[in-house]
């Protein structure tokens, strides 16, 4: 009797071990939520009448943006890993010279006619969504960057930014140091790789779920 007593507790125990095991292992298994930051002064006051997911090249123009050109890609989805379709993305960022397509941007640095600096889609059924832009460069006090803002059917909009996986003014990045988790200030350095004559770079970026 004294035995089948001991064999049920060590059943027991060992069945509370597993069920803490497994809340551990899905509690791991949950994401992080992409950090949100600052928008900064330089979102369009007025929009580009072309604004889609091509920011190199303008409607009406037969040139090409100046700068690296890069494929920016990746999916939105909730903490769990499901896509989240239909989220809106907007992102805005310098030009190959260094400088916002945008009036309070007083630089000295010349504007690029063939940059649209800001462009807009909407994440497919899998949250994939995809940009053709140019490589940011630094800007005054700043790493190299590039503005994300996401807009999903319901739930609330995300702004963050992206940063450039080598850049040496990442170090010194006061927004990019304020975020204190290393998992999560990782999330938005992104390495970009050269892919036959592509150059891509993949950042996936997670909301909560409404």
């Amino acid at each position: 009797m004294k035995r089948r007593r001991l064999l049920g507790l060590s059943a027991g125990l060992a069945g509370v071990s597993a069920f803490g095991a497994f809340a551990t292992f899905a509690n791991a298994a949950q994401k992080l939520t992409t950090p949100s930051q600052m928008r900064g002064p330089f979102y369009p006051r007025k929009f580009p009448l072309d604004k889609d997911f091509d920011l190199t090249q303008v409607a009406g123009h037969d040139g090409v943006a100046f700068g690296e050109i890069v494929t920016v890609s990746g999916r939105v989805t909730d903490v769990d890993g499901q896509p989240l379709g239909a989220v809106m993305i907007e992102i805005w960022q310098v030009n190959g010279y260094g400088r916002y397509h945008h009036e309070a941007d007083d630089s000295s640095k010349p504007l690029d006619p063939n940059f649209q600096g800001y462009g807009a889609v909407a994440t497919d059924a899998q949250g994939r969504y995809r940009f053709r832009t140019v490589k940011p460069i630094a800007y005054p006090g700043r790493a190299p960057h590039i503005h994300f803002a996401l807009t999903p059917k319901t739930g609330s909009p995300l702004v963050t930014q992206m940063y450039v996986a080598g850049a040496k003014e990442n170090a010194n990045d006061f927004l990019l140091r304020g975020i204190s988790d290393r998992v999560q200030r990782e999330s938005l350095i992104v390495a970009f790789e050269k892919n036959g004559d592509q150059i891509n770079g993949t950042f996936d970026i997670v909301i909560p779920a409404s």
